[in-house]
């Protein structure tokens, strides 16, 4: 285990994880799998391994479950819903809203990215790419580090922005770009892709560049939507075909 890894265990909430399967996941790296050739064969190597050895020893699926459930008591007396909709309410006309709407039910099975091209507060043109169910889930605790404020978004008081943590954050005027993986796809950068997103439940390569028609692309269904508020936002939908 490396020492990124041993921090980021020691810092990292069990609520981000929907299965244990993908908790063990977080500790594997795709050089890991390269290696063994074989991801089932890597999360048993990391299980073995790090069970009773490692620094921040991997904890057992009765551990997991057990600190999983204690953490959701925590948040329980807040009066934080795990269900929570911040667009069930929503009834305006705004198209891109309205998909971030129909798409918050989804998200349970369904993750998306999404592509947004907007102004910043100093008239500035960025654009990145979103997880946005990890969006969703992050703000429903406030105390988050990157809450965003859904109910302010849908009511028209605020609007979805990239930042600098997001998949991807595009500065147009200084040309730079900053990419990061996130709890549901890891950012590679391959060749003639020049960016991938790979899924981290079934491995899915997605191919977010315009225009391109490769294989990966196939792995997600694109659709634009114009709106008065966001321009032009294009939505990466990605179907999880199998868990593993």
């Amino acid at each position: 285990m490396t020492l990124k890894q041993f921090v980021s265990y020691k810092v990292m909430s069990l609520l981000q994880y929907n299965s244990y399967e993908q908790y063990v996941d977080h500790f594997i790296s795709i050089n890991d799998v390269r290696y063994l050739r074989n991801w089932k064969l890597s999360r048993e190597f990391i299980q073995n391994a790090c069970s009773k050895s490692c620094m921040g020893r991997l904890l057992s699926r009765q551990e997991y479950i057990d600190q999983r459930n204690n953490e959701e008591g925590i948040i329980k007396p807040l009066g934080i819903s795990a269900v929570m909709l911040f667009g069930s309410s929503y009834k305006g006309n705004d198209r891109v809203l309205q998909q971030f709407a129909a798409r918050e039910q989804l998200l349970l099975n369904k993750k998306t990215i999404i592509f947004l091209i907007t102004r910043s507060s100093k008239g500035l043109e960025i654009s990145g790419f979103i997880d946005l169910e990890q969006c969703f889930r992050e703000s429903r605790f406030r105390n988050s580090e990157h809450y965003v404020d859904w109910p302010a978004i849908f009511e028209g008081k605020a609007k979805l922005t990239p930042h600098k943590h997001h998949l991807s954050y595009f500065e147009w005027n200084t040309s730079k770009v900053r990419l990061n993986d996130s709890d549901n796809f890891k950012v590679v950068q391959e060749g003639a892709h020049s960016l991938l997103m790979m899924h981290r439940g079934d491995h899915k390569m997605i191919c977010v560049n315009p225009g391109c028609f490769c294989s990966f692309a196939k792995n997600a269904t694109r659709s634009m939507h114009n709106s008065s508020i966001y321009g032009h936002c294009i939505f990466f939908d990605h179907v999880i075909r199998r868990s593993i």
